[in-house]
């Protein structure tokens, strides 16, 4: 009988030892939301063209798949975005200069002070409210993408990787390495 009860609490303690929870997380989608959201406030775009030869597409109707991943923006989305954009403009002479850096955790750093007073208190400014609005982007597309807030920091990773790739020449870059100007 005591054989029997230890083996009982032996296949129990074996059986809660092998469960795991399995996090899922969206890479694919929240790549995607990535870059249209980042290309929407940088102002690029990506559209792929066609040949400009012949084709049957006059004879074919079309047939579009919606998107879910893309139509996940919601008003906070779109207000952040609108501010994210408007900031953009001013904040591309900056970027030129030499003065930002874009980090590899998907936020905005001042790597060198302008020369006078003004210049860095606009620069300051203009980042600290950027990085507030990414905070906010980052909560609000892993709520729309139902991403724990675990994995906040992979989604931050992916967003950081198109700052990078859509920031004006004369950005500075992290990299694993180190920091590369663009």
């Amino acid at each position: 009988m005591k054989k029997v009860k230890i083996l009982w609490i032996f296949i129990l303690a074996l059986l809660y030892s092998c469960v795991t929870v399995n996090i899922y997380f969206p890479a694919q989608e929240a790549q995607k939301k990535a870059e249209k959201i980042v290309n929407e406030i940088r102002g690029k775009i990506n559209k792929k063209t066609k040949p400009t030869s012949f084709n049957f597409d006059i004879f074919i109707s079309k047939a579009y798949a919606s998107n879910n991943v893309l139509n996940t923006t919601n008003a906070k989305i779109k207000t952040i975005k609108q501010s994210m954009k408007k900031r953009f403009e001013k904040m591309k002479p900056y970027y030129k200069m030499g003065y930002l850096a874009e980090t590899l955790d998907g936020y905005l750093k001042i790597c060198k002070k302008p020369a006078s007073l003004k210049d860095k208190m606009i620069l300051t400014k203009l980042t600290k409210e950027e990085n507030k609005d990414r905070t906010m982007l980052y909560k609000e597309v892993a709520k729309a993408l139902k991403i724990q807030s675990s994995q906040i920091d992979k989604l931050k990773r992916i967003f950081a990787k198109q700052w990078q790739d859509t920031a004006p020449s004369g950005t500075y870059i992290q990299t694993q390495t180190g920091w590369i100007r663009k």
